[in-house]
């Protein structure tokens, strides 16, 4: 199954001007369980090419959130995403 096809929400914005945050909210706990053996802080590293992560699992509400620095500040000449609203989109087709 794919993520995308297991969430109820999956998106990504910004969290100040040098962070980024992604929800992945799950359609329900067996899902939820599930994502969590695929998905973890090293997975997200390794997917956003970054060298630390915060990754937090909520199980009172079957949430990932996970937050990294970007690479440029929002709105800055060389920042490719100002919203930050495009990060998600690698995680649409993981498998989970």
């Amino acid at each position: 199954m794919k993520l995308k096809e297991a969430v109820k929400i999956l998106r990504s914005k910004n969290a100040g001007v040098w962070h980024i945050t992604i929800d992945i909210v799950f359609k329900n706990k067996g899902l939820y369980e599930r994502a969590k053996t695929r998905l973890s802080r090293d997975y997200f590293c390794t997917l956003f090419n970054r060298k630390s992560v915060d990754y937090f699992e909520c199980d009172g509400i079957n949430t990932l959130k996970v937050s990294f620095l970007r690479d440029a500040a929002a709105g800055s000449i060389s920042d490719t995403d100002c919203l930050g609203a495009n990060f998600y989109i690698p995680l649409l087709d993981v498998e989970i």
